[in-house]
């Protein structure tokens, strides 16, 4: 496999490393990293007895109910009618 013009980095999540490779740039990447652990962490904090693969999902589920809402507001912001919200967290 190819990687021209591909950017490579190594992050660590949760204490484990893993090899991000894309057209972002590396602080881009790191900075996702970052994100995606702190979140993880906090999750873990709050629920010590849960393995790392739910956290894991609960992370993701966080995560694409925060996409989901960004992407209600940019819709709600382009003039279409406005939906209900809900400020829920998912933990």
């Amino acid at each position: 496999m190819e990687d021209k013009g591909k950017n490579r980095v190594t992050i660590l999540i949760m204490g484990e490393e893993y090899i991000l490779r894309g057209t972002s740039s590396t602080n881009e990447m790191h900075r996702v990293g970052t994100y995606v652990d702190r979140l993880m962490r906090t999750l873990a904090e709050q629920n010590i007895q849960m393995s790392k693969h739910k956290i894991a999902v609960l992370t993701a589920l966080n995560l694409a109910d925060e996409l989901l809402k960004l992407k209600e507001n940019k819709r709600l912001g382009s003039g279409m009618e406005k939906s209900g919200e809900s400020d829920n967290e998912l933990a």
